[in-house]
C-alpha cells in the first residue's frame, strides 16, 4: 500500500481496524503513516504506534501528552523517547507511568 492509497483509504474510513493495528505496529511502517496514525481515535491504535521503533521523536512528543494512561506507558516503553519526556514522565500523576519509567534506558540515575 503506498502512501497516497494509505492516505485515501484512512480519510474514506475504509481502513480496518485489523490493517490499522497492523501498520502501527510494523516497524517498516513509514513515518508518515505513523504520524497519522498517532492521531487515530483508538487509544489501541496510537499506543502501538508509542512503541513502533520507526516513530518519530516529534510524533512520540505529541503521544506523550496524551489523554490514555496506556499510550503514556507505551511513549515510555519505546527506547527512542528522548531523555526530556522520559523526565517529564517520571513525573505523570499515574503512578504506572512512573513505574514504566524506571525500564527505559534513557531514564536518567537518580530520577526514578
Amino acid at each position: 500500500m503506498t502512501i497516497k492509497e494509505f492516505k485515501m483509504q484512512y480519510a474514506l474510513g475504509s481502513l480496518s481496524y485489523t490493517m490499522k493495528i497492523e501498520l502501527a505496529y510494523n516497524s517498516n511502517t513509514p513515518i508518515e503513516i505513523l504520524t497519522i496514525l498517532s492521531t487515530d481515535i483508538d487509544w489501541y491504535i496510537r499506543s502501538h504506534v508509542a512503541k513502533n521503533s520507526n516513530t518519530p521523536v516529534e510524533t512520540l512528543i505529541e503521544l506523550s501528552k496524551d489523554e490514555d494512561n496506556i499510550v503514556r506507558i507505551s511513549v515510555t516503553e519505546n527506547f527512542n523517547t528522548p531523555i526530556e519526556i522520559v523526565t517529564k514522565l517520571v513525573k505523570d500523576k499515574n503512578i504506572y507511568i512512573r513505574e514504566s519509567v524506571i525500564n527505559n534506558p534513557n531514564t536518567p540515575k537518580g530520577k526514578e
